[in-house]
């Protein structure tokens, strides 16, 4: 019987441990999770580059873009993609992390968030909405339904964590 209880004990102990491994280490870094393999997929982790463009004598349009066509990162496109986050306890992630879209223009994976003309400003940040479900305390899933095939990234005050849906 106190083989069959150590036993049980060990057992317990090495799902938990399995469990762990599957959970982001740093804060504000979503990652992928794997709908077959139920592996953590880091994203591509890229800073801001500023973008600022006129466009004709009386119109202009600012953001942020990202070299190359497509992130390395790739998931097959789903109804349903589901990523992980680990924060400070007590935030919302959703408060930390936009879900945007890129556009593809000349080899580059371009935001517009500012549109300009001679005689006013429009903020155009197009946000994608996604669920946010508390896995336990200081993480969450990050549940985005629907999306297309496309360029997609969630962004912090600090960086851009990106990956196509293919």
């Amino acid at each position: 019987m106190k083989k069959l209880v150590t036993a049980v004990v060990g057992l317990i102990l090495f799902l938990a441990v399995k469990a762990q491994e599957n959970l982001p280490e740093f804060n504000n870094k979503p990652a992928y999770i794997d709908s077959k393999s139920k592996q953590l997929v880091e994203l591509e982790k890229s800073g801001y580059n500023s973008l600022a463009k006129a466009k004709g004598l009386f119109k202009a349009e600012g953001g942020y873009f990202l070299e190359g066509t497509s992130s390395s990162v790739k998931i097959t496109l789903q109804p349903e993609l589901k990523f992980i986050v680990k924060v400070s306890p007590g935030t919302d992630p959703s408060s930390l992390l936009d879900l945007a879209q890129f556009e593809i223009r000349k080899e580059k994976r371009v935001f517009i968030t500012t549109t300009a003309s001679s005689t006013s400003t429009t903020s155009t940040v197009k946000k994608i909405s996604y669920e946010v479900k508390k896995l336990k305390e200081g993480y969450y899933y990050l549940i985005a339904r629907n999306l297309a095939k496309g360029e997609y990234f969630f962004g912090s005050s600090e960086s851009m964590f990106t990956f196509s849906v293919e």
